[in-house]
């Protein structure tokens, strides 16, 4: 059996990662979180909405700094979309501040996240990709639609890329069939509430270690058991199914 290590999410500065991390913005209301992951990233992407919750809502974030002060602090270094969503004066702003702008227009047939992942996998050779690990904010709430858009761009990158999708109530990442996933959790800020959901086709054997209501060669399906409402039980989960499953953590923030 093959073995995948899924670190641990690192929003405090005091805890080192083993990932290279990147982290791309979608257009959604952004964590409260944002910018303790933005420093602790080595590459910063906006989808051409997201580059406008960026401009709106960190300033909001720290009430008492001028916002042109935050909006160079906390420039993104790509934004990349069709475009058809940031407004003039988010472009022109982060334009000046030497942000590299890439039009999408051409591609209709991908979300936005999708062309950005693209961007992070194809077009950045300088990025060490040994342990990429792909923190996505803004990913979850709003229109289930986008969320489903969302969710399907984990599990089409699933077997080459890490991607973790946020908001400031949740984690949400996809296991691979075939492998010993060994999770390390965080629990100044992760759970005690999780759950694993399998995605696509019903998982005939999963099982666990490190939950309160652990699986053993337990069969999941929708319209039959699926682990919702579980508690986290160690620092340590491991899981190993024979079926792509959706693991989330919940997330308890505070600044």
């Amino acid at each position: 059996m093959q073995h995948k290590t899924d670190y641990v999410l690192n929003y405090k500065k005091n805890i080192r990662s083993e990932s290279t991390l990147v982290l791309i913005l979608l257009n959604y209301h952004l964590p409260c979180f944002t910018p303790q992951l933005w420093g602790q990233v080595s590459l910063r992407v906006c989808t051409d909405g997201g580059a406008n919750r960026l401009y709106d809502e960190l300033p909001l974030l720290f009430p008492s700094d001028d916002p042109a002060d935050i909006r160079h602090k906390y420039k993104p270094d790509v934004i990349r979309g069709d475009l058809d969503s940031i407004r003039p004066n988010v472009k022109e702003c982060y334009s000046k501040m030497g942000t590299t702008i890439i039009d999408q227009t051409n591609d209709q047939e991908t979300t936005d996240l999708h062309k950005c992942v693209i961007y992070i996998r194809d077009f950045t050779p300088d990025l060490d990709k040994t342990h990429l690990k792909i923190l996505v904010v803004g990913a979850l709430g709003g229109r289930f639609d986008h969320e489903a858009a969302n969710i399907d761009v984990l599990h089409t990158f699933a077997n080459v890329l890490h991607i973790v999708l946020l908001s400031e109530e949740s984690s949400l990442t996809l296991l691979a069939p075939g492998y010993l996933h060994k999770i390390h959790i965080n629990c100044s800020f992760e759970g005690p509430h999780c759950g694993l959901i399998p995605l696509g086709a019903p998982s005939t054997s999963t099982t666990t270690t490190g939950l309160h209501w652990n699986l053993s060669d337990t069969p999941m399906a929708f319209g039959s058991l699926i682990s919702t409402c579980n508690i986290l039980e160690s620092d340590i989960v491991t899981v190993q199914s024979d079926a792509y499953l959706l693991w989330t953590t919940e997330i308890r923030f505070e600044p």
